[in-house]
């Protein structure tokens, strides 16, 4: 059996259109300031929290008694460090997610979407239909974690993670405690969704 060149380029050119319909049909990272435009309440609560200074807790000389406990140097620079940025930053090396402090100074520390899913696509339907449904917002990549905490479990309970209460019992990690205490995360505040009935 003879195959065309023409067959074979043809061929080829469409799985490369398939991919690149694929790859731009994923959600990218936006940013905090996308969110915080609509988000203000969330915002400024988000931006005195831990999650919103994690990076800062890479720099040396920061948390030094902390990083001490748990065997790491407290005098070494730890924000180019690939493991810590998976869960110091947000979207770490995913599309339009942290890659450095020098490109992407915007996406250090654990943002809005680290925590509810990579906003392009959710973002879009928050400005094209103000009214949308809770179930069109998660159709389209908005996460919940007081709904779904695995989603702080992808860094919390992991095998790169130093603080853990084997090391000390502060450390304990408890997902519906954490949760409902919101230490780490903004105030709760009222959604506004429409009813789909």
């Amino acid at each position: 059996m003879k195959i065309s060149v023409w067959a074979v380029r043809a061929s080829v050119i469409l799985m490369l259109a398939c991919l690149a319909t694929t790859v731009s049909a994923r959600p990218k990272f936006i940013g905090n300031d996308a969110c915080i435009q609509c988000h203000k309440k969330e915002g400024l609560s988000w931006s005195k929290r831990r999650h919103a200074k994690a990076f800062e807790s890479l720099k040396p000389g920061k948390r030094k008694v902390a990083k001490k406990r748990v065997g790491m140097d407290p005098e070494k620079d730890y924000t180019k460090d690939k493991v810590c940025l998976r869960c110091h930053t947000t979207g770490y090396r995913k599309p339009g997610g942290f890659r450095n402090i020098k490109s992407t100074p915007a996406m250090k520390g654990i943002g809005c979407e680290a925590c509810h899913g990579a906003g392009s696509k959710y973002k879009a339907l928050h400005d094209e239909k103000p009214n949308f449904t809770e179930d069109e917002a998660k159709a389209v990549g908005e996460l919940y974690p007081s709904q779904d905490g695995s989603i702080c479990d992808n860094c919390h309970i992991n095998k790169d993670q130093h603080f853990t209460e084997q090391v000390d019992k502060k450390y304990k990690y408890n997902r519906e405690e954490a949760i409902k205490n919101r230490k780490g995360l903004h105030e709760k505040f009222e959604k506004k969704f429409r009813s789909m009935f």
